[in-house]
């Protein structure tokens, strides 16, 4: 599974220490749904998306969508398990924890830069 961080393009801050890129169907299908709890410093990107479900989760999360420039163009906070939802206007979609902390709403139209690493295998 390809695996990086997330910075924001303007200051070079790491907004995501350990992203998930989702691109196969089973990775997509699956998502965060084997996760008990969301951690801050995770998230799940998902590459030529514009729609995802909580089916099955057991948490709330937010949800980034953005653009093919990787712009953030819309925050949805909180979605609750059960949910599907739609976004108009993006190309890829970022899942975190609910209540993430970061200023996201303000970050809008800003540049967000993925830094792709190698998985570490145990």
């Amino acid at each position: 599974m390809k695996q990086g961080r997330f910075y924001l393009n303007s200051n070079g801050r790491c907004i995501w220490r350990d992203v998930k890129v989702m691109e196969y169907f089973p990775q997509r299908l699956v998502g965060m749904l084997y996760l008990r709890v969301a951690s801050p410093q995770r998230a799940f990107w998902f590459p030529r998306c514009s729609s995802i479900h909580t089916w099955g989760m057991r948490f709330a999360i937010d949800v980034i969508g953005l653009d093919k420039q990787l712009k953030i163009v819309t925050v949805i906070r909180n979605v609750q398990p059960a949910k599907v939802i739609r976004l108009t206007g993006v190309d890829s979609i970022i899942e975190c924890e609910a209540g993430c902390p970061l200023p996201l709403e303000a970050w809008q139209g800003k540049s967000l830069q993925f830094s792709a690493r190698e998985p570490v295998y145990d």
